[in-house]
């Protein structure tokens, strides 16, 4: 039996690749969608404190808009990153990255039909500070020919492209402010609407002890 059976084969060739807009979106955990080229900010008051660092896990999640099963990866760029290391385990395979750096995941099980699958990134800040990167997904074209196991994955396009902040603050000290103490009980934007993180550009945040703190997120 030939080598081939048992392994799976990607085209690597992305020139002229188009855009599909179509198959894949990204959401949020209310299923709100994340537009293509849209830059989202994650500042968690009380991250989880794990060994590698203060877990910075953004609720973003892939769906599938399609009636099939879709293979795809993401084509991760760190930007940034001021301490620490970037997680990816999309859609399965775990890549934990500690420089700046471009690579593409891979696109080892698809995402079933109308389906949600978690980005599965996390930042693991050692120190208060920031991450960023982006993540443009591709969408593949599985085949079996007859004698193989694995399909083997056509890259046919890119799909859309987001830029995700990951901040560790303390919310104890934005913008110099000390508040005794006082933990962050709520967020809202520059309309007064309650948010579940801060967000790029002006935010109001409530502390425990009843003071309201204004900042900005560049």
């Amino acid at each position: 039996m030939s080598l081939m059976a048992f392994t799976t084969v990607y085209a690597q060739e992305e020139e002229e690749l188009e855009t599909d807009l179509t198959t894949l979106q990204f959401v949020d955990a209310d299923g709100n969608v994340i537009a293509d080229g849209a830059t989202v900010n994650f500042a968690p008051t009380d991250p989880e404190e794990t060994p590698g660092g203060f877990e910075i896990k953004p609720g973003i999640f892939v769906e599938n808009l399609t009636d099939e099963p879709v293979y795809t990866a993401a084509q991760v760029n760190i930007t940034a990153m001021s301490s620490g290391s970037l997680m990816c385990c999309f859609p399965a395979n775990c890549y934990n990255k500690f420089e700046l750096e471009e690579f593409t995941t891979d696109p080892s099980e698809p995402i079933q039909a109308k389906a949600k699958h978690s980005l599965n990134t996390e930042w693991y800040a050692e120190a208060y500070g920031s991450c960023t990167a982006s993540f443009q997904l591709k969408i593949y074209e599985a085949t079996l020919a007859p004698g193989q196991f694995v399909p083997t994955k056509d890259l046919i396009a890119n799909g859309p492209k987001i830029t995700v902040n990951f901040i560790y603050n303390d919310p104890a000290s934005i913008n110099g402010v000390s508040n005794d103490g006082a933990k962050a009980v709520a967020f809202y934007n520059a309309n007064g609407q309650q948010i579940n993180n801060l967000q790029k550009g002006l935010n109001f945040i409530k502390y425990s002890n009843g003071k309201t703190v204004k900042t900005v997120i560049k």
